[in-house]
């Protein structure tokens, strides 16, 4: 059933062309990936297609996609939002296409996105990447380095190279068909998990002091101030996946990472174990996302979003 939607939405897509790309704030390597390989994916079939420049993208992404990138010049025809599970989550700078969003493709269970020509959502892949994947194969396109590439740093950064629960048995078929493209994959997990650049290792130790615990132990938070990321000299790239922390601690369930923004709001992230639905908890506090990973913002001090979070958690944990 999954597939025959698939095959209608790709059909109704690619009955058009001049097509920009969407990514979502502070990209991450799903979003970032999914872009830049179905851009590649299109143009292969004959398709106009460029990703739309983030200015919030981080170093390590933009290799990939700076070749992809739309110029001043183009005018775009369709507007494909890859990863965008709410309105929200467009950059500032994406404003302007809020009402202009032709075609969506996620992955999240929530999504608050209503594409003006059609959508589609598969809640059961690990990643968007692994629907890009799919339309890849469906439009007959070969997977050369660049794209198997991207897809793969789109599959493997949501997964935390297949360490998350929503890694599947199609995840891992996936990875090896993409592997079988040549594609440089002990320096691309080199690139995105093992290299720590010494101002991430001060950052940690400053985070671990500051490590809280909650509820005989199964709760763990941190915080990341501004302060302390003037002080370490952090930048977007070091801080990308620190809302892993607190659940690697053993006994916690759930690890609570609040990030405070310019504004003075808070970002939180809700990393859980099946025994917590992260998605349910930061629901009830505006937010959303997997049952394993979420996010919501707060306005007020951060020992107070975090303790409002700690509640959300102990109406789950028995």
């Amino acid at each position: 059933m999954a597939a025959n939607k698939l095959k209608v939405f790709l059909s109704e897509l690619l009955e058009h062309d001049n097509f920009m790309l969407l990514t979502h704030k502070r990209p991450d390597g799903d979003t970032i990936g999914s872009a830049v390989a179905l851009c590649r994916a299109l143009r292969a079939v004959g398709k106009t297609a460029f990703v739309k420049e983030n200015p919030e993208i981080t170093r390590r992404l933009l290799p990939y996609v700076q070749t992809l990138t739309a110029p001043d010049s183009f005018k775009e025809d369709i507007t494909i939002a890859v990863d965008l599970p709410s309105y929200g989550q467009l950059p500032p700078a994406f404003f302007p296409y809020r009402e202009k969003i032709d075609f969506l493709i996620d992955h999240h269970i929530s999504n608050a996105v209503n594409a003006n020509i059609s959508s589609y959502i598969n809640t059961k892949a690990a990643a968007t990447g692994e629907i890009i994947f799919d339309m890849t194969e469906l439009m007959d396109v070969k997977f050369d380095e660049k794209l198997a590439a991207a897809l793969y740093i789109s599959i493997a950064t949501d997964t935390g190279c297949f360490l998350y629960s929503n890694t599947t048995s199609k995840t891992h078929s996936i990875a090896a068909k993409l592997l079988e493209t040549g594609i440089d994959f002990p320096n691309i997990n080199r690139e995105f998990f093992e290299k720590r650049s010494r101002a991430r290792i001060e950052l940690e130790r400053l985070i671990y002091n500051g490590m809280r615990f909650y509820l005989d132990g199964k709760v763990a938070s941190i915080y990341i101030s501004i302060k302390m990321r003037l002080r370490t000299g952090v930048d977007e790239d070091d801080i990308d996946d620190l809302s892993t922390l607190p659940r690697r601690v053993e006994g916690v369930v759930a690890g609570i990472s609040a990030y405070e923004q310019k504004d003075g709001s808070i970002k939180m992230s809700v990393r859980t174990t099946e025994e917590v639905d992260a998605s349910e908890v930061c629901a009830a506090l505006g937010g959303g996302g997997h049952p394993r990973a979420a996010g919501c913002g707060m306005n007020g001090s951060a020992r107070i979003a975090i303790l409002r979070v700690v509640d959300e958690i102990s109406k789950q944990i028995k």
